[in-house]
């Protein structure tokens, strides 16, 4: 499951080859890095006269499901409302939750850096080439405390929810043409994992012997002080007769 909330700019009508409407909308970046991200909103009935009412450059506040797409790697929104003007030109929303299960962890990296890729199901979308049975893919990244946590915490498989803030990375490929991709970086503190943790499930998994140190007894006790051993040596004068319980 996944539901998104935002407040993008209207680029614009724009067509498929097969003669499909959708209308282009950017979300101003979020942080330094990264660039605005555009998101293509499907026409549906949730959405109702939407498309045909608000001009280019309107602001307007989109509710509904993310579909990262897979044939041309765009990101595409199915409305559950109408869409609302914003005329507050300081107001900005970007919010994504994520709930699903662990599908893909690579090899980390950064220290403070850890990522990771959430599988999750959601209603059928033919438009979009979207089946019952298909699975929607989301990268994720997290930085800092939650970083070293969610490393600790999470293995594939493994259910999670997270909520996050949609972003867009771009860069020049070696043939000099531009690509992008789509992440929800992770709010802060804003997950939670269910099931096993990623250190019993090494456990489980005989993994143990390097990750887990056991504490054991040591063969002999440590010889007490002098003063220490005669107390403990020392009778005890309390008549347990007159303890009253």
């Amino acid at each position: 499951m996944n539901t998104f909330l935002g407040i993008g700019t209207y680029s614009g009508e724009r067509f498929m080859d097969n003669g499909l409407r959708f209308m282009e909308m950017q979300l101003p970046k979020v942080g330094k890095s990264g660039g605005d991200v555009p998101i293509m909103v499907v026409p549906n009935r949730a959405a109702g006269e939407s498309f045909d009412v608000f001009q280019p450059g309107a602001r307007l506040l989109i509710s509904g499901r993310l579909y990262p797409s897979r044939q041309d790697y765009k990101m595409y929104v199915v409305p559950n409302q109408p869409f609302a003007l914003v005329n507050d030109k300081n107001l900005q929303i970007n919010r994504v939750n994520i709930s699903g299960s662990v599908g893909y962890i690579p090899d980390q990296v950064k220290e403070d850096l850890f990522t990771f890729t959430v599988m999750c199901s959601a209603p059928a979308q033919m438009v979009l080439g979207h089946n019952w049975e298909d699975s929607l893919s989301f990268r994720m990244e997290s930085w800092g405390e939650d970083a070293r946590r969610l490393d600790k915490m999470l293995h594939v498989g493994r259910q999670v929810s997270v909520e996050g803030i949609l972003r867009y990375n771009t860069w020049t490929a070696q043939d000099g043409s531009q690509r992008g991709s789509y992440q929800v970086r992770v709010r802060s503190g804003l997950y939670a994992a269910f099931g096993k943790n990623k250190k019993l499930v090494d456990l489980e998994g005989g993994k143990s012997e390097e990750s887990v140190k056991k504490v054991e007894a040591p063969a002999t006790l440590p010889k007490l002080p002098l003063q220490q051993e005669a107390i403990s040596s020392a009778p005890c004068s309390v008549n347990t007769d007159d303890v009253p319980f």
